[in-house]
């Protein structure tokens, strides 16, 4: 989920704006404030980790959990436009194999020692993905560190892109679950915005996840199409899974998508040739139309 150092600075004014009276409260406020406007960096990222270790108890859970909010959307900064890159393109001779993660013990002697240890106090993780090492936030690790101390609503959030980093959706453009699955993260995101509307900073990734994850249920991927490359049919396990869905939960904005989606279906008796450029503009419409649709039913 990409962030602006816009949305950064928002999350920060709101930080300051929240705090209330007293000194030990303007000290923390003051404290982080300087902290987090300060460049990102592996180091300034472990400083940041220490100091909320030593305060995040210091503070009402209202803004503990804005605090690591806007620590979370710091490191999500830092992923995109950190400057070590290099230096993440060489850990790939740390890994072990089988764990997928860094061998702690290969990279002791190394001169990249010190910036893995910044990172992984400050709740990042290297893994390896098509063969590529890449940063991402070790949620595991931030609700283990704070996880006592922030909202509920944050701690399920947290917990569902833990499962979407340790179990992705898609490899390679292939799905790389199952279908029943994928609309298990789909409903997941969608309570995730309806029980927690209230709540800006959950509803911004939650839609994201809702809606990429709708794309994926639609329109399939490149190497799983919804409709078969030689065939032209339907995927027959995904048509019964989200039949199965529709008659589990009647009442959710996801079954209403679904059955506006199998009425088109319908109408076009399940068959679609990719290469008929007419059908297919009118699917990635209809599917576009969709996915739209339901981003307002469910904000309502």
């Amino acid at each position: 989920m990409f962030r602006t150092a816009a949305i950064l600075f928002i999350a920060l004014t709101l930080i300051i704006s929240m705090f209330g009276c007293g000194t030990d409260r303007e000290k923390v406020q003051s404290d982080f404030t300087d902290l987090i406007s300060n460049k990102a960096t592996a180091e300034n990222i472990h400083a940041i980790s220490d100091f909320l270790d030593e305060s995040i108890a210091d503070v009402s859970e209202e803004m503990a959990t804005r605090m690591i909010s806007v620590y979370r959307e710091y490191l999500l900064n830092y992923i995109i436009q950190n400057e070590d890159k290099t230096t993440i393109q060489e850990l790939s001779v740390y890994f072990d194999a089988k764990s997928g993660r860094i061998d702690t013990e290969k990279i002791q002697n190394s001169e990249f020692k010190s910036y893995y240890e910044h990172i992984k106090a400050g709740c990042l993780m290297v893994l390896i993905q098509e063969d590529i090492p890449v940063l991402k936030v070790d949620h595991i690790r931030l609700l283990e560190k704070y996880g006592e101390y922030i909202s509920e609503s944050a701690r399920d959030l947290y917990q569902f892109e833990a499962e979407l980093i340790e179990n992705p959706t898609t490899q390679n453009a292939t799905l790389a679950i199952s279908w029943e699955e994928l609309v298990t993260r789909t409903y997941t995101a969608e309570k995730l915005l309806i029980d927690y509307s209230h709540e800006e900073h959950i509803a911004v990734d939650a839609m994201w996840i809702y809606t990429s994850h709708l794309n994926t249920m639609l329109m399939g991927t490149t190497n799983t199409p919804i409709f078969d490359y030689a065939t032209k049919e339907f995927s027959v396990s995904a048509r019964t899974a989200y039949q199965n869905f529709i008659l589990s939960e009647p009442d959710a904005v996801l079954t209403w998508v679904l059955k506006e989606y199998f009425t088109y279906l319908t109408s076009i008796e399940y068959t679609l040739d990719f290469n008929d450029s007419t059908m297919s503009k009118v699917f990635f419409d209809t599917c576009d139309w969709l996915v739209s649709e339901a981003e307002k039913r469910v904000r309502e």
